[in-house]
């Protein structure tokens, strides 16, 4: 099919040449033009591909012609001529739309080579844009199978873990003789349903993890701790298991070692899986240990490390260690059994804390797992902020939907007191919060709370004055009134249409 040409000049003699060049030897159809008025006429009452215009013309010139074809007819391809071969001329031409810029006077074969060149590059940018635009449109359908899925999972795990909590108490009870005494082949086969149904709880409660971790609906809270403890704990726990197949079980603790920010409970379930895999990979008479010390010398992370003695993990499965189900080769490995979910539920608690895991393992010389923490006095802590925030902007946007932000402050002059008085309010807010999906962080240093709720501004309302009727019930610590509570707001995308606008509008309405 012959492309369309629309030749716009104000000399005669340049459209009638132009007209003969273009329809003899360059095989397009012509329509002519004798300004950019009448250009902008047949435009709309036609379809061209190509618009060839001369930029100096009475009342409407090339450029601006241009810039309207852009504004709304950016389909089709733009192509400016002029006597003014400068560079600035050209730059401008280009800068307002078109596609190429032809000096006079005409080279006809170079311009014929030109024209082609700039129709196949819009072509070939039409089926790029198609492309891209099928992908988009492919991803959000699989972005959509996924959310699907972990709920399907996340609902399906939350429905059985009911009835198997109840056939393991009923087990329990009977194992107990509470309902009569029973023989040892009874025992035998109870015992060994007992240790099934643990094991359906261990899958169960993997399947939940790895399903909030990936929707995001992994609940955190974060605060200042000192890792001696925890790992005390940790090392406590396991030295039974350690004991029963002769492994030594050690701990390095560096002397510098800062407080870190984080989740308790979910470091210690990071160091529970680790430790749990090295103690089951590790054979009698092995070695672990658990180190603990600063990152790379840097004072604001961390690095906790458990190495074992273990068979190792062959090079080409150290990039897939940690994605789900995987298991690596080898006959040890697939006796130990498992789900398959336990490293890649460990890097997702890792990455929520703005931290990385990595591996290092050669084959007969066992495995070193290390994880970083941020430091509690570093600037991971907003870090941290900002990546929840952005993925919640980021989801909200894609979805469509609406993101208020609230942040809550307590007035009062005693650090002491204001820690307090904050305790109380932050476990009124979470009764406050009404949907799974709904955040709820504590910035210390600046001593507010931080809340992300996937509402609009009506139902944002709603929520802050359920928030603020609650912490009028709220009694003060030793004083003679209630505490005073600051809220501030702001909605996307009712209010601000930026993810700063929302942060900026909600601190100056906490400060107003």
């Amino acid at each position: 099919m012959e492309k369309r040409v629309l030749v716009v000049d104000d000399e005669q003699e340049i459209r009638s040449l132009l007209y003969q060049a273009l329809t003899q030897f360059g095989g397009f159809e012509v329509e002519l033009a004798e300004n950019g008025e009448e250009a902008l006429k047949k435009i709309k009452d036609n379809k061209f591909d190509l618009v060839l215009t001369d930029w100096k013309m009475p009342k409407l010139n090339g450029l601006q012609l241009v810039d309207e074809i852009t504004n709304t007819n950016p389909e089709i391809v733009s192509v400016l001529m002029s006597g003014q071969g400068t560079i600035d001329s050209a730059l401008e031409a280009m800068r307002r739309g078109a596609s190429d810029y032809l000096t006079k006077p005409l080279n006809l074969p170079e311009m014929m080579i030109r024209l082609h060149k700039v129709l196949e590059e819009k072509r070939r940018l039409k089926r790029l844009s198609d492309f891209i635009l099928q992908l988009e449109k492919s991803i959000k359908e699989l972005r959509k199978i996924d959310e699907i899925k972990s709920e399907f999972v996340s609902v399906a795990s939350h429905e059985l873990r009911t009835p198997l909590a109840a056939i393991k108490n009923a087990v329990q009870l009977i194992l107990k003789g509470k309902t009569g005494t029973i023989n040892e082949t009874q025992v035998k086969f109870l015992s060994m349903a007992e240790r099934n149904i643990n094991r359906l709880m261990n899958i169960l409660n993997d399947l939940l993890d790895i399903s909030r971790i990936e929707s995001g609906k992994m609940m955190m809270k974060f605060e200042e701790m000192d890792l001696r403890g925890l790992i005390d704990f940790i090392f406590s726990s396991f030295k039974p298991q350690a004991d029963g197949k002769s492994i030594k079980l050690a701990m390095e603790i560096s002397q510098e070692v800062p407080d870190v920010y984080g989740d308790r409970g979910k470091v210690e379930q990071i160091l529970t899986n680790l430790v749990g895999n090295a103690i089951k990979f590790t054979p009698e008479g092995g070695e672990i240990v658990i180190s603990v010390k600063p990152y790379d010398g840097d004072g604001n992370r961390v690095a906790i490390s458990v190495k074992d003695s273990g068979p190792g993990i062959p090079s080409d499965q150290l990039d897939k260690i940690f994605e789900k189900f995987h298991q690596v080769e080898g006959s040890l490995q697939r006796s130990v059994g498992g789900t398959g979910l336990g490293l890649a539920i460990t890097k997702g608690l890792v990455e929520a804390h703005q931290g990385k895991i990595f591996v290092e393992s050669q084959v007969g010389q066992g495995s070193a797992f290390t994880f970083t923490l941020p430091g509690a006095k570093g600037e991971m802590r907003e870090a941290h902020f900002r990546m929840i925030l952005d993925r919640e902007f980021r989801r909200v946007q894609e979805s469509r939907s609406s993101l208020t932000l609230f942040l809550v402050g307590v007035l009062g002059d005693e650090e002491g007191t204001k820690d307090s008085l904050l305790d109380q309010v932050e476990r009124e807010m979470k009764k406050c919060l009404c949907r799974k999906g709904d955040i709820l962080l504590r910035r210390n240093r600046e001593k507010i709370l931080v809340a992300m709720c996937a509402t609009d501004k009506k139902g944002s309302l709603v929520i802050r004055k359920r928030i603020e009727e609650k912490f009028l019930q709220i009694p003060g610590d030793g004083l003679n009134a209630p505490p005073v509570v600051k809220v501030g707001a702001a909605t996307y995308p009712d209010e601000v249409l930026s993810k700063r606008d929302l942060f900026r509008k909600a601190k100056e309405r906490l400060r107003g």
